[in-house]
């Protein structure tokens, strides 16, 4: 992996963390998560915009790049769902490293026998170190935690993680990344509003107004942050990628003592130390 691929990647998991550590407020509130890929294609519509604009040649999408899109802006719109109902029934401290290292390796997997990657001896055991450090992350947690709901969606959102993944490792390929993740989301926010609005029909103008300002914000870094996946995903592997990006489970449990006074017990330190000796490894594979 080139640094400059590393740089993206690092940055893009420090502001997913960030976000995510916004989101905890909300706790998983339907209309505040289905707000996020609206605010995040209106926030990216200019901006694409702008480049049609300014593109030398009329730009259309091939059929190809339509394809990719559509199904990107359904898993999408899965992974939010899940991802609401998962903090719904699960504590963020179980749930949320289930769901970002459940598909590390699987993805790495896929990115094999899906799209032709390959994988050095470093980079899967950076890969393993990865997924065995986010993981680890939760087990404390896991042993006392009784609703195995929360979990099994966690399994789901992790399993959408994955699929997006791969899905838009191919996309990017066709369709510009601003162009791409703006209609990806407009189209996902489409999708999620009937059932979100059949949810929450009688708080759902009140809810929307009291959180789309923080949406915004919430909106504002997860664009910056998956765009500069996409942007990665044009220079490198999904697998490799997918990886490195889980250090914002570390860049998440560091906030979390650093603003709400979380400790950092033996677990966490093992898992931050398996983290980061992944990257390495995936780095220098």
């Amino acid at each position: 992996m080139t640094g400059t691929v590393f740089a993206l990647v690092l940055l893009s998991a420090l502001l997913h963390a960030s976000w995510n550590f916004a989101a905890r407020k909300v706790k998983g509130n339907l209309v505040a998560m289905w707000l996020v890929p609206a605010v995040v294609g209106l926030v990216l519509a200019p901006f694409a915009l702008w480049l049609v604009y300014q593109s030398p040649t009329p730009v259309s999408i091939s059929s190809a790049g339509n394809v990719f899109i559509v199904a990107s802006a359904v898993v999408h719109a899965l992974y939010y769902l899940f991802l609401a109902h998962t903090y719904q029934h699960g504590e963020i401290s179980v749930v949320y490293p289930i769901a970002r290292g459940s598909g590390t390796a699987a993805t790495a997997l896929f990115g094999w026998m899906l799209l032709g990657e390959t994988v050095s001896f470093l980079g899967a055991a950076g890969v393993a170190a990865v997924s065995a450090g986010v993981l680890s992350m939760s087990v404390p947690a896991l042993r006392q935690h009784r609703e195995r709901r929360g979990i099994v969606l966690a399994l789901c959102v992790g399993a959408t993680i994955v699929t997006y993944s791969i899905v838009d490792k191919k996309g990017v390929e066709f369709v510009t990344p601003v162009v791409y993740l703006c209609i990806t989301e407009l189209i996902t926010a489409a999708l999620m509003f009937p059932y979100v609005y059949r949810k929450c029909r009688t708080e759902f103008g009140t809810t929307a107004k009291r959180y789309w300002r923080y949406s915004l914000g919430i909106g504002a870094f997860a664009a910056t942050s998956y765009l500069l996946i996409l942007y990665a995903f044009t220079r490198g592997q999904v697998g490799y990628i997918v990886a490195c990006r889980e250090i914002s489970v570390v860049f998440g449990a560091l906030l979390g003592v650093m603003f709400l006074k979380e400790r950092i017990t033996v677990a966490k330190s093992i898992a931050i130390i398996l983290i980061v000796i992944g990257l390495l490894l995936v780095k220098n594979s």
